[in-house]
């Protein structure tokens, strides 16, 4: 059979024809295969997937890698030899673990005041039944123990108490009190600025740093330089502080007392004034 223009010999050349055609219009990138549709790398060997994380595992089509398992240590039986290891650090020993007990040092002779800073001598401490006084010649015979120059003692004097004799009207000695204490009596605040001061006199045995509220005095005021002889007042006020002491000399009456300020006092005693003086021991 015959058609007009067209035969069946050619066939074969058209269908050749539209395969070409066709191969020209799709090129063969569009007919290749997505990249997230690619077939996952093949694995060698179970053992090459080892150190692999588990995002690499997945994209692979691997499953994930087991959970780690951790196992409990051995308990092991302490050695009975072994050196045994403290949980806290030893303490450091006491530095009064090895102190020897304080040594008292006894002392004796006469009190000897002096203006503060100089060596110029103003007289002697003695005490009589109106309080401590300066005197110029003689003095009171004192004895104190001591174990140290930051040591808080009492003052004893050896000295008789004063007496008037009725019929002569005139002052004897009657005996000897060594239990005479010398210290402050009364019971002012002493303080920096402030004038109140508190009489050096006889007083009652108290314990160092004790508080003048129960005796109306203390006699544990003082402490001892040996290199220096020098004799230092530590005033306790009634509330427990302990103000900077100094010690004065009124040259009206011969008195001697203890104040916070030596200015202030002077200030408020016009007319009565004050010396600052500082106290000695005088050895025999």
């Amino acid at each position: 059979m015959r058609f007009s223009g067209f035969s069946l010999a050619s066939l074969p050349a058209l269908a050749l024809a539209l395969c070409l055609l066709l191969a020209s219009s799709s090129p063969a990138s569009a007919l290749s295969i997505p990249p997230t549709l690619k077939a996952p790398p093949r694995v060698k060997s179970v053992r090459a997937t080892d150190g692999w994380t588990n995002a690499k595992r997945l994209a692979a089509g691997l499953p994930p890698r087991a959970p780690r398992t951790f196992k409990r240590a051995t308990p092991t039986v302490p050695d009975p030899y072994a050196p045994v290891k403290r949980s806290a650090p030893s303490p450091s020993p006491s530095p009064f673990a090895f102190a020897r007990p304080a040594v008292e040092t006894a002392y004796e002779g006469r009190i000897v005041a002096r203006y503060a800073g100089s060596d110029v001598p103003m007289g002697y401490v003695r005490a009589s039944s109106s309080g401590v006084e300066e005197e110029l010649q003689d003095g009171a015979r004192v004895v104190f123990k001591t174990t140290g120059s930051k040591a808080l003692f009492s003052i004893t004097t050896l000295q008789g108490t004063a007496t008037t004799d009725s019929d002569s009207d005139s002052e004897t000695s009657q005996g000897s009190e060594p239990s005479t204490l010398i210290g402050a009596a009364g019971a002012s605040t002493l303080s920096s600025g402030s004038a109140s001061a508190v009489p050096l006199g006889t007083v009652k045995q108290t314990a160092p740093h004790a508080r003048p509220a129960l005796t109306g005095g203390e006699s544990a005021i003082w402490t001892f330089d040996a290199a220096t002889k020098a004799l230092t007042a530590h005033w306790v006020n009634p509330d427990g502080s302990h103000p900077h002491t100094r010690v004065a000399y009124r040259a009206r009456d011969g008195a001697l007392f203890v104040t916070g300020d030596v200015a202030a006092y002077n200030a408020a005693h016009p007319g009565d004034g004050v010396s600052e003086v500082t106290l000695y021991l005088e050895s025999d």
